[in-house]
């Protein structure tokens, strides 16, 4: 099988995620499995390559001898999901506000419809009130999910939710930021505001 001359990041990505959702894998494992996809990487480029998306915490590296093993870490995005749903709750009295205010937030992040499965992974239910997604939108979606390893159910409902939340989303995300990085000693704290009820 000749070599590929190029191969995107996101791809080597989706493809790495693909067969670690299945199970953990050996960097010479991962390597035959990327093969089969139709790629062929030299080891070392393979091990440079997990070996940062261990650093960054996206996978965990365990010393097996003779191999190294890789594995999904609690992945950041299920690690959003708790932490905007936790954030809502405690700032959001209405339920189904949290909802809305959730699938606004995630449809902005990710630039896609949200699923049902991403607003329980928040631990919030369905909005009331949303556009109903269906088609090659809802599929491309679904796609970007499933190749992160987030398994959505074929029935799930994809929504968008056209109210505009911006400025509750980029205090959510500046929060975020602040306690992903360490930074919340640099912040003035104030008193926790409610969010205004539309």
């Amino acid at each position: 099988m000749p070599d590929k001359p190029f191969i995107r990041e996101k791809s080597l990505r989706n493809m790495v995620f693909k067969r670690l959702a299945e199970g953990d894998r050996s960097i010479s494992q991962l390597a035959r499995d990327i093969e089969k996809d139709g790629v062929k990487l030299h080891r070392l480029v393979l091990t440079g390559y997990l070996q940062a998306l261990a650093e960054m915490g996206v996978l965990r590296e365990k010393d097996i001898p003779p191999a190294k093993v890789y594995s999904l870490a609690s992945t950041r995005m299920q690690d959003i999901y708790e932490s905007l749903g936790e954030k809502l709750k405690a700032i959001e009295p209405s339920k189904d506000r949290r909802a809305r205010l959730a699938a606004f937030v995630l449809q902005r992040m990710f630039r896609r419809c949200v699923f049902y499965e991403e607003l329980k992974r928040c631990g919030l239910g369905a909005p009331k009130k949303y556009r109903s997604i269906v088609g090659e939108e809802r599929a491309e979606a679904r796609k970007i999910l499933e190749e992160a390893g987030i398994t959505v159910p074929p029935s799930d409902p994809a929504y968008r939710v056209a109210e505009d939340f911006g400025s509750e989303l980029y205090d959510l995300i500046a929060d975020e930021l602040v306690e992903r990085a360490g930074l919340r000693s640099l912040r003035q704290e104030t008193k926790q505001v409610k969010l205004n009820i539309i």
